[in-house]
């Protein structure tokens, strides 16, 4: 029982003590942004990657008094079989898509293409299937627009 009650008051205060470290997440403080995206176009793309981009893009359309950018981009994706079994049905698929941005601020125009590859697996469910592809769409979209927002930070310092 002794050993029971030392157990829960030293978890107790390990609690208290880590609560006072100070921690904070780095994202949770609103940073102010130094730029906004005025407008944003597609060419007829993948419409699942272009609506998780815009969904990804739609904190950074507050007009502020700082730098603003038009980005054009071109978004490619093809799903194409890796290796097949022996009955001729499909065993791995791979993932791509390249997406070219084009930014343009009232100086300069810079080019970025991000390309993203992923191999899975076919999947006896197709529903399952479906909804894996489109996680990883999501997952791809994201990825690609953190590099787009890294450098619409860096634009001027290039």
């Amino acid at each position: 029982m002794i050993k029971y009650m030392k157990k829960i008051f030293s978890i107790c205060v390990c609690f208290l003590f880590l609560q006072g470290c100070g921690y904070t997440p780095i994202y949770s403080q609103n940073q102010k942004l130094n730029y906004y995206i005025e407008d944003i176009s597609f060419n007829d793309g993948d419409p699942d990657l272009v609506f998780f981009i815009k969904d990804n893009l739609k904190n950074y359309f507050i007009k502020n008094d700082n730098q603003k950018f038009q980005i054009s981009a071109i978004v490619n994706y093809s799903k194409s079989t890796i290796s097949k079994n022996s009955a001729g049905d499909t065993d791995e698929y791979e993932l791509s898509s390249i997406i070219e941005f084009i930014i343009s601020s009232e100086k300069r125009e810079k080019k970025l293409q991000v390309k993203e590859t992923l191999r899975i697996k076919n999947l006896d469910d197709e529903f399952e299937e479906k909804n894996y592809e489109r996680n990883a769409k999501k997952n791809m979209a994201r990825s690609s627009t953190s590099k787009l927002l890294m450098q619409l930070s860096r634009f001027n310092d290039n």
